[in-house]
């Protein structure tokens, strides 16, 4: 984490994880937006200018259904502050020269070179910062943004970042057991992910494609009723608890029983309790459940679940290096 005299009057490119659901236009969930306004406040309060960059989705070349501009738009809202927008190229010069302290780039993946660890990429994009300040926790895969600008700019870690780094490390090696693990997915990788995350864990516990045949729904949409019970008991007894995505597809409203009990179950829980993972971001406000309710709730899905398993962050590794 930086300090107000380490950017005090400089040109900041700070890094955000903008990867948030858009619908009809609009940000449909603000919550990792609203989990780095901290960072951003602090660039504002004690830089001369700062240059916003981040990404939506996976792009092939310009997209308007993946653009930042709904980002743009609910930013101003949450920070009562006006902010230039670059749609056109990458030409983050702009950014040290305009009217507003603040500035964002449209989605670095329209340009191919942010997935593609290209030097010259991460030269454009740190023309005329002084420091870069990295804030997006749940961007771990290797990129441009992430692997090499730090080769060009003093890099720091932003505040959302080091309270995630500091909450999984406790959970790591500080936690009180018995611990439990509650993953449910679909992908493989993840799978395989939480295979060597398990030894970790007293207690994992399986939804969604991961769980056994019998604690499934007869559509295999949701977990049962007889699984829901066991999830229970477990969260009753567990003293540390992480949870990564939703244990059925709650969003048609019919097969939102698993998710929705043991949200409950996990609210009135005495123990410390993790949530993490995009769809599970979307499943607590849209179950009627609030992010106060539980002691941390991550930005990160993959992000959190690689943490857990290396306990380091790319980043982190990219800054030793540097």
């Amino acid at each position: 984490m930086f300090t107000p005299d380490q950017i005090k009057a400089k040109n900041i490119l700070l890094r955000l994880d903008l990867d948030v659901p858009v619908k009809d236009g609009r940000v449909e969930n603000a919550f990792r937006l609203e989990a780095v306004l901290p960072t951003i406040k602090l660039c504002l309060q004690y830089g001369r200018r700062t240059c916003l960059i981040g990404h939506r989705g996976r792009p092939e070349g310009s997209d308007p259904e993946l653009s930042l501009q709904p980002v743009k738009n609910e930013l101003e809202k949450l920070l009562n502050q006006s902010i230039s927008f670059l749609s056109s190229g990458f030409s983050p010069g702009e950014c040290w020269t305009g009217e507003s302290p603040l500035c964002l780039l449209e989605n670095l993946r329209y340009d191919l070179r942010e997935e593609n660890l290209d030097r010259g990429f991460a030269q454009v994009l740190s023309q005329g910062a002084d420091i870069y300040v990295y804030e997006s926790f749940a961007t771990y895969r290797p990129c441009t943004s992430l692997t090499l600008i730090p080769e060009y700019l003093p890099t720091f870690t932003g505040q959302r970042f080091d309270q995630e780094i500091t909450t999984l490390s406790k959970v790591l090696h500080d936690k009180n057991h018995p611990s439990l693990l509650i993953v449910s997915g679909i992908k493989t990788n993840k799978r395989d992910i939480i295979d060597k995350i398990s030894s970790k864990f007293d207690q994992t516990l399986l939804g969604g494609k991961f769980a056994k045949f019998e604690h499934l729904t007869p559509d295999g949409l949701d977990i049962n009723s007889l699984a829901i019970q066991e999830f229970q008991v477990a969260i009753s007894q567990a003293k540390t608890i992480v949870m990564n995505g939703p244990l059925g597809y709650y969003e048609d409203g019919v097969h939102d029983l698993g998710t929705k009990s043991i949200l409950e179950a996990l609210k009135k829980s005495s123990a410390f309790t993790v949530l993490g993972g995009g769809d599970t971001l979307s499943a607590i406000p849209h179950l009627g459940f609030s992010y106060t309710d539980y002691g941390y709730v991550s930005t990160g899905g993959g992000a959190l679940l690689e943490f857990l398993l290396t306990n380091t962050h790319p980043l982190l590794e990219t800054l030793k290096k540097c």
